[in-house]
């Protein structure tokens, strides 16, 4: 508790940017960002069970930049995070390594960005170490079905390399090496996925993506992602394993409307040609688990200045096992309001509900979550 009082001091005590800019060669840039809110969820469990909780929640994430070369540079950033539901207190952990199956645990801290940079120019960017990798449907709730590092108050990162290269078209080509250990990976995946096989210890990523703020066509790509090794088909160790793949692309189309104000459709879908079976999975049939995914939204984006609200609607079949923000054999609606005070700050609202695709075997009912929150966010 005492660290998210402090780092609420912090926010509230230090002057707003006047504006960031990158530092000349041998010299340093500090920048952080805090993220307050409050939390609340509902819950009617598979057996009828139904419970409530509620909580204030904090993130801090301060970090340092050296510029030692025009080229060449190196950052390095603390992320924590807190709680008022404090019952991780004594159990804390500073500086750990891997984190939960949904990112660190509430008191815990670690870095999670410790990276070299080589930018040569505009057209290729490589980072090597620890680093915060996101591919999101553009929308007012941005989310992924593939990588997307860090949502909400979650930390989470990426071990490996991440190189770009953009043309003059305006496509950037992306692909990543990224590495895991056995307790599993620093992102969000989710189980049957199993990482104790040296070969799932790579996880290989490739895709590329277009983005025009001022075209019809506001975002354009596609993804790849390839996990060898990673697979308990059956559910178990001593059962078959396989690799998993996953794809996706994703599309965002605008059109301007009345002063400022656009109203932005977009939609991703996924598709995983291997996936555990329904057995594994407790889903009732015989055969494999759909592999299919999906997510859409419409968005009203500055119906006033600095005022946008997204509805967003998805779905997840029980073997797609690589969203962050959509658990598998899931169906998830949002209702999201964003109010941008300024480049520095916001204030956003969620109204979001829950519910299993599926009921599961030996459940009298399918699971249904609903939760809201409203939330600060500050950079400086």
């Amino acid at each position: 508790m005492k660290p998210m009082l402090l780092a609420l001091a912090l926010a509230l005590t230090t002057p707003l940017p006047a504006g960031a800019a990158d530092p000349a060669p041998k010299e340093f840039a500090f920048s952080a960002d805090v993220r307050l809110g409050y939390f609340a969820r509902e819950r009617e469990d598979r057996d009828g069970a139904r419970s409530d909780s509620d909580d204030w929640r904090i993130r801090i994430r301060p970090g340092a930049l050296w510029q030692i070369t025009p080229e060449l540079s190196a950052k390095a950033r603390v992320a924590g995070r807190y709680s008022t539901d404090d019952s991780n207190r004594n159990h804390s952990r500073f500086f750990t390594s891997i984190p939960a199956s949904d990112g660190l645990r509430f008191g815990d801290s670690t870095f999670d960005e410790f990276y070299l940079r080589y930018k040569p120019g505009d057209s290729w960017d490589v980072r090597v170490g620890r680093m915060q990798t996101s591919f999101e449907l553009e929308g007012v709730a941005k989310k992924s079905l593939s990588r997307n590092d860090s949502p909400n108050t979650d930390i989470t990162w990426t071990d490996g390399i991440h190189v770009r290269y953009a043309d003059a078209a305006g496509w950037n080509y992306h692909a990543i090496l990224q590495r895991s250990e056995d307790e599993g990976p620093t992102t969000v995946r989710r189980s049957p996925l199993a990482f104790t096989r040296s070969a799932s210890h790579l996880t290989y990523y490739a895709g590329m993506e277009k983005k025009d703020p001022k075209g019809r066509i506001l975002q354009l790509g596609w993804d790849l992602t390839y996990i060898p090794d990673a697979l308990r088909v059956d559910g178990s160790a001593t059962g078959r394993i396989d690799d998993h793949l996953g794809i996706t692309g994703r599309l965002a189309l605008q059109w301007p409307m009345a002063g400022n104000m656009r109203f932005v459709w977009a939609g991703e879908a996924g598709f995983a040609p291997d996936t555990p079976t329904k057995a594994a999975l407790r889903l009732p049939g015989s055969g494999d688990a759909s592999g299919l995914a999906f997510q859409t939204s419409v968005n009203l984006v500055d119906f006033a200045p600095g005022h946008s609200v997204g509805l967003v609607y998805g779905q997840a079949g029980g073997g797609w096992l690589l969203s962050p923000d959509f658990g598998n054999n899931q169906e998830l609606l949002e209702l999201r309001y964003q109010w941008r005070l300024s480049a520095a700050q916001s204030i956003e609202a969620r109204i979001r509900t829950r519910r299993d695709l599926e009921q599961l075997m030996d459940t009298s009912q399918r699971r249904v979550d609903d939760d809201i929150y409203v939330r600060y966010t500050h950079r400086f």
